[in-house]
């Protein structure tokens, strides 16, 4: 699976903003299990509810429609919702499913059945309750990309997830626009692949921009086949010092490198041994022009270490602490009582 946009580029209104965050701090998340025991459940204490906070309403079936036919030959199958924006029919689709239900690409494949034979859909969403993935057109008219283009995991709530939540709000969304930005995700995803493929099975285009920078020599069968045998991985790693070099002077490139990664996992991995039952994909990192930050939740405000580099040497923060000289692993698994403290601290806010 790629690994799903988590912010749309589009700045919701603050005042809908301020609005789903109002209901979101009133929506009661406890004793979901006891509720939600079943799919119809899950759809009536959970999944509409969290549909009404975006602005969709239940009441006489306006904008909220349930049990919309999407069978075909001679099925009589019904999509769970539908949601009208602004046309008659519903643009979006949502297969629900039980709180707790593991949502796999099977479940994915019954809601783009259902999507291609809904007239007028453009988007569906997979969700059960909690885990949201919003999958969206793509190539083929009335049929869903394989892969969500935004997922939404709301075990721990937060306000980066709410703002992308509220992209979806019934008074905010630009089907159109959201549409578009999924579209340049799925495609410059396909970026490492095809640069990959290019590596290992050069083109003569390639090979042709390549020689067409180096003097002397015509170009013929024999240099041809030199210049491909020359595009390999030892070939890439010697040419990589200087890219970062120059892309690094230039100052509008940020540079993610080997030392910065080392640091990471290391830190990734104390926490790991440390907190045994813990989603460890809620860590990563965000690397910026002055610093590369450890976070939690991908958010701004759970900032485990910072990590900052001056004259090739490395220093890190623990929760905005004292900088410490990073020279090598024995330094950061010193830190460990303090990482393990903080981000134990942002793993249950």
């Amino acid at each position: 699976m790629l690994n799903p946009l988590h912010n749309l580029s589009m700045i919701v209104d603050k005042k809908i903003l301020a609005v789903v965050k109002k209901s979101f701090s009133k929506f009661d998340f406890t004793r979901l299990e006891e509720k939600c025991t079943n799919e119809a459940q899950t759809r009536m204490y959970l999944i509409e509810p969290l549909l009404e906070i975006l602005g969709f309403s239940r009441i006489d079936n306006r904008d909220m429609l349930t049990e919309i036919n999407a069978g075909w030959g001679q099925k009589n199958d019904k999509a769970d919702l539908g949601l009208i924006i602004k046309s008659k029919k519903p643009e979006i689709i949502i297969e629900c499913k039980k709180l707790g239900k593991r949502l796999t690409d099977k479940e994915a494949s019954q809601l783009n059945g259902y999507f291609s034979n809904t007239e007028g859909s453009k988007i569906g969403i997979l969700t059960n309750g909690l885990e949201w993935r919003f999958y969206a057109e793509f190539d083929e008219k009335n049929r869903l990309h394989s892969n969500p283009f935004l997922v939404i995991d709301f075990t721990e709530v937060d306000d980066t997830k709410i703002e992308q939540f509220a992209q979806f709000h019934k008074n905010f969304i630009d089907i159109k626009q959201v549409l578009e930005e999924a579209q340049d995700t799925f495609f410059l995803e396909g970026f490492n692949g095809a640069l990959t493929e290019e590596f290992l099975n050069p083109s003569d285009d390639f090979i042709k921009a390549i020689y067409s920078r180096m003097p002397g020599k015509r170009m013929n069968e024999e240099v041809k086949r030199k210049l491909r045998e020359l595009i390999n991985s030892n070939s890439i790693q010697q040419a990589l010092p200087r890219l970062i070099e120059e892309e690094s002077k230039s100052g509008n490139v940020i540079i993610t490198t080997g030392e910065e990664l080392k640091i990471y996992h290391t830190v990734k991995t104390i926490i790991i041994n440390a907190l045994k039952k813990v989603d460890f994909s809620r860590i990563s990192y965000r690397d910026q022009k002055n610093s590369f930050n450890i976070l939690v939740d991908d958010n701004q405000r759970k900032v485990i270490a910072k990590i900052t580099s001056v004259r090739e040497k490395h220093f890190i923060e623990i929760g905005g602490g004292s900088k410490v000289q990073v020279d090598d692993i024995e330094n950061i698994v010193a830190l460990s009582k303090q990482i393990v403290e903080i981000t134990k601290g942002f793993l249950t806010e």
